[in-house]
């Protein structure tokens, strides 16, 4: 191992983490700090080069982390650091792509009396997966942009436009056929959601039954992972 970024962020998260991420990538704890590692960072000769490949495997961890409802929204590298020859260690800080607003210690201490957090195995095994596969990272890309009702049917359009045969996502069985139409209906009306809508004007009628912002989030979250089981399945 030549290279290693330190995390920050809770540590029953971190903690979770380390538990389920034990290969490539790999998140350890080394003398109450956690890091991780991949095999990527030995490719590269930079450090600033090895915080550009943390923060890309950082921000899939941090999306695919509410599969597992893991509390990682604040997950951070904060320090590259390169091994030498002699097992000193360099740390090198740059400013991090995936910084968050809240910053404290390495290890953010969770409040008393939350719920144990399940294990990681999912987000690890989705992760690797993101790594190897261009489309399912472009998807976790596309869903970090937000939760407002165009990006919500651009991931709708994605998965439907990748699915690996003639099936739609309602032949697969992941959604309804009146689902699927009122999702579509409600987000391409602007009478049913003002400007939220894909369309500004109004030939788009609103929906009998529009649906809300909170069952189109939803709607779309089972649709992904319903997706990404289907991806890793035929990869």
């Amino acid at each position: 191992m030549r290279w290693k970024v330190q995390l920050e962020g809770y540590e029953k998260g971190l903690k979770q983490l380390s538990e389920s991420f034990d290969n490539n990538p790999r998140i350890f704890e080394e003398e109450g700090a956690h890091y991780i590692w991949s095999s990527t960072f030995e490719q590269l000769d930079q450090s600033i080069e090895v915080q550009d490949a943390g923060d890309k495997i950082i921000r899939i961890i941090r999306r695919l982390g509410e599969i597992d409802s893991l509390r990682v929204r604040e997950l951070d590298a904060s320090t590259v650091v390169e091994i030498q020859d002699d097992g000193s260690e360099r740390k090198v800080v740059h400013a991090s792509a995936t910084a968050t607003a809240t910053t404290t210690t390495s290890a953010r201490v969770s409040v008393e009396g939350e719920e144990p957090t399940p294990r990681a195995e999912s987000t690890y095994e989705y992760t690797k997966l993101a790594l190897s596969d261009d489309t399912v990272r472009e998807l976790i890309e596309l869903r970090d942009n937000g939760d407002h009702w165009v990006n919500l049917y651009r991931v709708y359009e994605y998965i439907q436009d990748n699915l690996e045969s003639e099936n739609n996502i309602v032949e697969q069985g992941w959604w309804t056929e009146s689902e699927k139409d009122r999702f579509k209906q409600t987000a391409n009306s602007s009478e049913a959601i003002g400007h939220e809508a894909r369309h500004g004007d109004t030939r788009v009628p609103a929906p009998s039954n529009p649906m809300d912002h909170a069952q189109a989030k939803s709607l779309i979250e089972n649709l992904i992972n319903n997706w990404l089981r289907h991806r890793q399945e035929s990869s």
